[in-house]
């Protein structure tokens, strides 16, 4: 069996999934109580990893006293105020209630070995979960949490003439009744396939249309959520490939785009952030970025990884070399942003409003700061945490 390459994903364990939508709506709306949680966090402590509510950035700090106990890696998503989460072959749906989270349904209970590292809903009665380890997607019911169906996309492996009926199904997002899904389309444990594979499929008939594909950059998406693809203002779909975390020589990482109404690879855009000149960071290069939230008006913010802050061979437990990045898609510009660079194990983000939350383990300590673009200033840990922040989402 083929195995996948985690190393800035499930080894490093920085992955986030950052889906959100309106608050549930009922025949009789409850008024708010002032209690209500505004946020679900995860945090990684030791072998497991702790998902809880809290109410707003000012409560200080965040213990682990009223947490779910997952897995190390679990993800979580967020759907109408309901949180899901995957251990990669499980699927639970939680509420909170008092505090609390509180499981809703029923488990459902994937295939061994499916690797379900990406949840995107389509509506209350319909969500599409793709199972990196199987090459399928697994089409589920999100109000009744049953499996409902589930689309192979076998065919499209690149490695079918050696045995690997696998493409990798990745990230995914859904514009104008198609559901794009990035294919990672592994080869080995260090090595993918040259170029970008994307499946469309018609959320209608639940029937792959075609794939996409282009040469420029490579691995469409990782093995876990970052944060990406996304769609802009324009209703343009940005890609980032991450081109095997810069360990495979000869294929680059950068972004692609897919234009509002048209479902092929915009020839005239490709943005490499590799290629900028990086201002305020030892070498002044990025190897990739890795979990990032789609800021508005054509601004990402992320972690890049960088080489020349790393130790020599890289230190993955000590290393402090993820700095927050403003990245501009229409300019094709980076601006570093005054925060302290965080190890790759911890390394969590999720807009808010107009800002953007950042979960960090620094020399100053783990927990959330927050960066004000309107302003371009900062809260420097605003909430400390009692383990490493993992994930982070609005809870709307």
């Amino acid at each position: 069996m083929k195995h996948y390459f985690l190393t800035a994903a499930i080894m490093l364990l920085t992955t986030v999934g950052l889906l959100s939508c309106d608050k549930d709506s009922s025949d009789t709306p409850p008024t708010p109580a002032k209690t209500e949680m505004g946020f679900v966090h995860s945090v990684n402590i030791g072998d497991n990893t702790y998902v809880s509510v809290f109410k707003d950035m000012n409560v200080g700090s965040l213990n682990t006293d009223n947490a779910l106990v997952m897995p190390k890696g679990a993800f979580s998503f967020v759907y109408k105020g309901k949180v899901y989460i995957t251990d990669t072959e499980h699927i639970y749906k939680y509420a909170q209630k008092e505090g609390k989270l509180v499981q809703e349904g029923n488990t459902i209970l994937l295939p061994s070995g499916a690797v379900a590292m990406c949840i995107t809903f389509a509506s209350d009665h319909k969500a599409y979960v793709s199972c990196h380890g199987l090459g399928k997607v697994i089409i589920i019911d999100p109000t009744t949490m049953e499996k409902v169906g589930e689309i192979d996309l076998a065919e499209y492996s690149l490695g079918k003439a050696v045995g690997d009926n696998n493409p990798e199904p990745a990230a995914s997002v859904i514009r104008d009744g198609i559901l794009y899904v990035a294919l990672s389309q592994m080869k080995s444990a260090y090595t993918c396939e040259a170029g970008a594979y994307v499946a469309l499929i018609d959320t209608k008939t639940d029937k792959p249309i075609k794939v996409v594909s282009d040469p420029r950059v490579s691995m469409a998406s990782g093995e876990s959520p970052a944060g990406d693809p996304f769609i802009d203002e324009k209703g343009d779909i940005y890609f980032y490939c991450v081109a095997m975390f810069g360990y495979q020589p000869g294929v680059k990482e950068g972004f692609l785009r897919i234009k509002k109404g048209e479902t092929d690879f915009d020839k005239s855009y490709c943005f490499t952030l590799a290629d900028v000149n990086l201002v305020g960071v030892k070498g002044n290069k990025t190897s990739y970025a890795y979990v990032k939230v789609y800021g508005g008006n054509g601004k990402v913010y992320a972690y890049l990884n960088i080489p020349g802050a790393a130790s020599n061979p890289p230190d993955y437990v000590h290393d402090k070399c993820f700095q927050p990045f403003e990245i501009n898609l229409y300019n094709m510009t980076c601006k570093k942003l005054d925060l302290s660079a965080t190890a790759g194990w911890a390394a969590a983000i999720c807009k808010s409003g107009n800002d953007i939350i950042f979960g960090m383990s620094t020399d100053e300590g783990m927990g959330y700061s927050i960066y004000h673009p309107a302003t371009s200033t900062y809260e420097t840990l605003k909430v400390k945490t009692s383990g490493a922040p993992y994930a982070v989402h609005e809870l709307r």
